[in-house]
């Protein structure tokens, strides 16, 4: 599965000229090369794949979780045996020491050898002890000395032990002699001091660890009085075949450690694990560790003795073969899934594409294919249908019959397009007649010397020669906009006579630039209508053009009898805004001059108006534009 996303996420790359891309967009690239049945099996694979995943995942977590468990619990169950025999041989082995130092014959000889008897009466003393040792497998031999030589010793205890020469030798005899404490553990009991030291410093292998027990002995009379010592030697081979009750791992390692983490006895192992106890890697209770790139179960358990606790440490590759077993299980578990997945996928696929495909096969009929597999009880089945595809084809009948009527309209369209062609032909007629007939009354009244009427003509037929210029463009050049304008000016001075004066504030020479066509005027009859008409004596109108970055054209009158807040209102566009469409009552052509330069220029620009103490002042903004177009 993974190796299927990788591949599919690689060919993903490559459509996109190597760009990382969401996964989920391969469908986008998936609908232009294959069928709507395998677009929609592959959806039912993309939705299931993730899922199957998560539950594999999360299985294996699970799985993995409880097996990890399983085996700590596993061991600690060992761990708890293997504490449960120790503990009982070292409270036994405790006692026994505390009632040999306290029984009266071994007292008494004791006693007898401290007062000078070279040779005290040991018969009671062999009795006892021998019948202490001969019960219990774990003691390996016992001695007892006095301050200065060995006084009894058993059977095993062979003269490396029993000799007080060599006991004086011992690493841990100058402890035992220091020690005021009621007895002591000692671990590789059998080595002597520079032995010790030797291995301490790995110049030598470990030697056979030897644990034994020894104890000063005191006179029951006064408990003050130093008789001499006791030591009791466990037997190795017991302590061995203890380690090999462990039915765990075939290399696990076992420790018996002290309060302060040193080794006190340990099986003897095919491997060394001990290396996990020095890095001081050792849990609390139990867990899985890494090691030297492998994993281990820990396990450690106090033996509720002397702050003593015992370790368990074993391979976690020896004790995980049930777990092999289940995660293939598991493997194969997940496998049967998706494959019966993909047979419900494909046949879900399948069933649910061909209505689909038989529509899209209806529809084709439409642009001229010829199909003779749909019959009428396939429309019938449509049409009858209430779900998504029932309402699917409803849609495209109504499709087809609006297209049927767009059809239609368009071809009546096309046919009064020509009608208004032709009538628009015959009308440009009456222009031309316009003008001859201008041109004629302006003859005459110059012929009768009448200038100010042949003024007046002229004008008008400027004016007239300007607005119906043909030119489908929304631009006009600026020079023959302003022609316009002082034409129109011509007309209304005859009007308002000396209530009106004006001038032009324009560039030497006049850029060849393009504006919106027909923006002057409206905004200049304004001026006129609601700023110099309402003055009593009149006042003077200014019209100023200055290009930089953008195109400049202010117009000035000395009336002030504006509403800068209705204005502004009347100002406020935005195409995108549905309540800012609607045109107010008053202020039209304004306002769709406003509009126009905003549509066609761009929304920073437009108009603007502020008002002075003696004057209106209306401002546009426009690009600079060097092409009609």
């Amino acid at each position: 599965i993974i190796n299927f996303l990788i591949i599919i996420q690689e060919v993903m790359k490559k459509t996109h000229n190597g760009k990382q891309v969401p996964f989920f967009h391969i469908f986008n690239k998936l609908s232009d090369s294959i069928n709507f049945t395998q677009r929609l099996f592959l959806s039912f694979i993309f939705i299931a794949v993730p899922v199957m995943a998560a539950l594999f995942i999360g299985s294996f977590l699970f799985l993995q979780s409880s097996i990890h468990q399983s085996i700590e619990q596993t061991q600690a169950i060992e761990v708890q045996k293997l504490n449960t025999q120790l503990l009982a041989m070292f409270n036994d082995i405790e006692n026994i020491s505390r009632e040999m130092v306290y029984n009266s014959d071994i007292q008494k000889f004791m006693q007898d050898a401290a007062a000078g008897d070279p040779y005290p009466e040991d018969h009671s003393t062999a009795y006892y002890v021998n019948a202490f040792v001969a019960n219990r497998d774990y003691i390996n031999s016992m001695v007892l000395t006095g301050m200065n030589h060995t006084l009894f010793s058993t059977e095993h205890a062979y003269t490396d032990v029993s000799s007080f020469q060599n006991i004086q030798d011992k690493w841990w005899f100058p402890s035992l002699q220091k020690s005021d404490t009621s007895y002591q553990w000692f671990p590789y009991a059998f080595l002597s001091a520079k032995t010790y030291q030797s291995q301490e410093n790995k110049e030598i292998p470990n030697q056979i660890n030897t644990l034994m027990l020894a104890r000063p002995v005191f006179s029951t009379a006064d408990y003050q009085t130093q008789l001499g010592y006791l030591m009791i030697y466990l037997d190795d081979e017991y302590i061995q075949n203890l380690w090999h009750q462990i039915s765990f791992g075939n290399s696990t390692n076992a420790f018996l450690m002290d309060a302060n983490n040193n080794v006190i006895i340990s099986n003897v192992s095919m491997k060394d694990y001990s290396g996990i106890l020095d890095e001081h890697l050792v849990p609390e209770k139990s867990g899985i560790i890494s090691w030297k790139k492998e994993q281990y179960v820990v396990t450690c358990s106090n033996l509720n003795h002397n702050r003593w606790k015992s370790c368990m440490i074993t391979p976690y590759k020896e004790v995980n073969h049930n777990a092999s077993v289940l995660m293939g299980e598991l493997v194969l578990m997940i496998a049967v899934i998706i494959l019966i997945l993909f047979l419900i996928s494909r046949y879900s696929a399948n069933n649910m594409a061909r209505p689909i495909i038989s529509l899209s096969r209806l529809m084709d009929t439409y642009h001229g294919f010829d199909d003779k597999t749909i019959d009428t009880r396939q429309i019938s089945a449509y049409k009858i249908r209430t779900d998504e595809i029932g309402q699917m084809y409803r849609s495209y009948e109504q499709l087809e019959d609006r297209l049927n009527t767009l059809i239609q309209e368009n071809y009546v369209k096309n046919i009064e397009k020509k009608d208004a062609e032709l009538a628009l032909l015959q009308s440009q007629i009456n222009p031309h007649f316009l003008y001859n007939t201008l041109d004629s009354i302006n003859w005459i009244a110059l012929t009768n010397g009448q200038d100010e009427i042949s003024e007046m003509i002229t004008a008008l037929s400027d004016t007239f020669r300007l607005s119906l210029m043909k030119n489908n463009s929304p631009f006009t050049e600026l020079n023959q906009e302003i022609r316009y304008i002082q034409s129109y000016l011509v007309l209304q001075k005859f009007r308002y006579e000396d209530r009106l004066t004006y001038d032009f504030d324009l560039p030497e020479p006049l850029p060849l630039i393009f504006i919106p066509r027909f923006i002057l005027q409206p905004i200049i009859e304004n001026a006129l209508k609601h700023g110099i008409s309402q003055l009593e004596h009149g006042g003077r109108l200014g019209i100023s053009i200055s290009v930089d970055d953008f195109t400049h054209i202010i117009i000035r009158n000395d009336g002030t009898n504006i509403n800068l807040e209705k204005m502004q209102r009347l100002l406020a566009f935005d195409p995108n805004d549905p309540t800012l469409l609607n045109f107010e009552n008053e202020g039209y052509g304004v306002q769709n001059i406003n509009r126009r330069i905003k549509l066609i220029c761009g929304a920073n620009y437009g108009l603007t108006y502020k008002r002075t103490d003696s004057q209106t002042i209306c401002t546009i903004l426009l690009p600079v534009r060097t092409s009609g177009v």
